[in-house]
Formats: structure tokens, sequence, C-alpha cells
């Protein structure tokens, strides 16, 4: 999937060392002078320790706006998930890049079963509008949500 697909969803890898929580936050002087051009769900491997006795790994989620300028900034509505190895043997995590960014959207909509499949544009709007970006939710949904994946990801997950 290298291109919009059918649901509007881009996967696209994010090449480079990547540290999610480093995202720039703008002032809002200067965020307001910037245009909203796609949300994204930047997904990188999280250090996280589990109690866990088997491998396992953790993918953090941020949930980003990327504006006019090509900065992103952070909303902190993080998400996340932590996959467990139960076969006998070394822990393989391969996953085809559609399982995975299905689990990732999953993780980043709303749970409503009156709503399935629907994102929290509210909660989103609010998350970038104390940025200092000017949008509601109403514009957030015309956007193009994009699920980013880092080298990290891609390759423990084999894609």
């Amino acid at each position: 999937m290298s291109d919009f697909d059918e649901k509007g969803f881009h996967y696209a890898p994010l090449h480079g060392e990547y540290e999610s929580g480093t995202f720039p936050v703008l002032p809002h002087k200067m965020a307001s002078n910037l245009k909203a051009m796609s949300i994204a769900a930047v997904c990188d491997m999280d250090e996280t320790l589990t109690d866990n006795l088997r491998p396992s790994i953790s993918v953090k989620i941020t949930q980003c706006i990327l504006m006019s300028d090509g900065s992103m900034i952070s909303l902190d509505l993080a998400r996340g998930f932590t996959a467990i190895s139960h076969g006998p043997g070394p822990a393989r995590w391969r996953r085809s890049s559609d399982e995975l960014i299905a689990e990732i959207l999953d993780l980043v909509r709303v749970d409503d079963p009156e709503n399935p499949g629907e994102h929290p544009w509210d909660e989103i709007a609010a998350a970038a509008q104390s940025r200092g970006i000017e949008i509601d939710a109403a514009q957030l949904k015309q956007l193009p949500y994009q699920v980013l994946l880092s080298d990290k990801v891609i390759r423990t997950f084999e894609i």
C-alpha cells in the first residue's frame, strides 16, 4: 500500500531514527499561521517493560497533525499495544502491513458500537486547538489520515 487506498488511509514508512515524544509543540502564534494538511498515527517501538516473562514487544502510537510547512505537531493522544510470544522457539513478530495498520486504526478509533470505525474527531480537534491549530471536527474529517511506521516497526514486524 504505497498510495491512498479506497478508504482514504495511507501507509508510509517513517525512515530514520525517530523519537515520537520529541515532536515540536509550536507556539500558538506560529501554529496559527500554518494550515493542517493531514492527521497521522506515528508508530514506533516502545521500550516499555512488562511483567511478562515471555518475549514481548510494545508499540507506541502518537497522533499528530502534519502542517503545511512539513512540521508534525503531537496531539498527546498516545495509544499503543504490547504483543507477547506464546509459542516455542524464538519469537517472531511477522505481520502484514494490512494487519498491522488495521490494528493501529482500531486502537485510535472510538470504541462505540453506534459509531463503529469513527475517529474521536471532537477529541482530536480539542487537542489540535490547544496547540494553536485553528480547526474543528468537521474540518478534520476531511483531512487524509495516515499511518506512519518507523524503520524499527517495519523491521520488527518483517514488513
